[in-house]
């Protein structure tokens, strides 16, 4: 049961990771750089991927922490996760935008480049390198949280905080001017906490330890999503934003159930397993490929294939040269000194 829901979950990320690189290639290049015929199918819903994503995040945090014991014990499993391909991407963009910079992705200065570092760059004042990596603030934002609810012993009441995060967000965009206090709009998950939320629900559904609690949890955090997305979510309305997330929410309990072979076919679950390096790499990279293409006259659909293969290729040899390996090497270093202390 536990490697079908783990499958299921792979599949879901690689359609979110494939639906979010195709908004990207398909159309909002065009956004940015004006030019191409458009293509006749309209990509742009696409980027709803990212709400997937972190449903998804919810609900595999959850299991994850479940099994630590410290802070100290998620922390690494955590870094060594996301540090090893983040770091090979972050320099591989850098690069690439310091020789060939596309506005608004700019050449990056030495001091954007270790704000970036910290996965949170917005946080202290400085823009992202690439756009993908604004998700991983508000990521991480969500891992101090989880770690803070490890630490003071609250795992068995995370309904409740997450309630209690969630009233905090919905007060906070119901009072204050959230364009203008950007920073605290991240810190507070105001537009994204009930989607964690959604995952963290699902999880303790999957995992026998539902309560009332938790439905009406669930049902509140889709709920709250009535209230339409922000900036990142272009605006959505609540009538869109509403049953979309109840679909997401719908399609992850699917994923965790034993009707996941349904959608846990290998080419999406492999796409699930270079979905991080995928994600992060699908832009700069990508972009100048697109632009090459243009050039050379190729049709924009010619282009957008072009780039979604580029894009599978160098996810697939950073997921395996680099995100595989960095992983178990950086954890090895890390653990030895707790090791040789025990």
């Amino acid at each position: 049961m536990q490697a079908r829901r783990l499958s299921g979950l792979d599949a879901l990320r690689g359609l979110a990771a494939g639906a979010v690189m195709l908004h990207h290639h398909g159309q909002y290049y065009d956004e940015l750089y004006p030019g191409r015929t458009p293509l006749t199918i309209d990509l742009g819903p696409g980027h709803f991927g990212v709400e997937l994503f972190f449903i998804v995040s919810g609900f595999v945090i959850l299991m994850t922490i479940e099994r630590r014991k410290t802070v100290r014990e998620f922390a690494i499993a955590r870094f060594t996760r996301l540090m090893p391909a983040f770091l090979a991407s972050l320099v591989l963009a850098s690069v690439i935008l310091i020789f060939w910079p596309m506005p608004p992705l700019n050449t990056p200065t030495f001091v954007q480049f270790l704000a970036n570092l910290t996965m949170a760059p917005e946080l202290v004042r400085q823009n992202v390198i690439d756009l993908p990596y604004w998700t991983l603030t508000y990521e991480l934002v969500f891992y101090v949280f989880m770690a803070l609810v490890l630490r003071l012993g609250l795992l068995g009441s995370i309904e409740w905080v997450g309630l209690f995060a969630m009233a905090v967000a919905c007060l906070y965009r119901a009072t204050v001017d959230v364009e203008h206090h950007h920073r605290t709009t991240i810190v507070l998950l105001a537009y994204y906490s009930n989607f964690f939320l959604i995952g963290i629900c699902l999880y303790r559904i999957q995992a026998g330890r539902v309560q009332a609690i938790t439905f009406i949890t669930l049902a509140l955090a889709i709920a709250m999503s009535g209230l339409g997305g922000g900036e990142r979510a272009f605006r959505a309305s609540g009538w869109l934003y509403l049953p979309l997330t109840a679909a997401f929410a719908g399609l992850v309990w699917f994923a965790t159930t034993q009707h996941a072979r349904w959608i846990a076919v290998p080419p999406l679950v492999f796409l699930g397993q270079i979905s991080y390096p995928l994600y992060l790499v699908h832009v700069a990279l990508v972009y100048q490929i697109i632009r090459f293409g243009v050039d050379q006259g190729w049709s924009t659909l010619h282009g957008v294939v072009a780039a979604g293969i580029a894009t599978l290729a160098v996810a697939a040899v950073v997921h395996y040269l680099v995100e595989v390996p960095g992983e178990r090497w950086s954890r090895s270093i890390l653990t030895k000194p707790q090791a040789a202390a025990v």
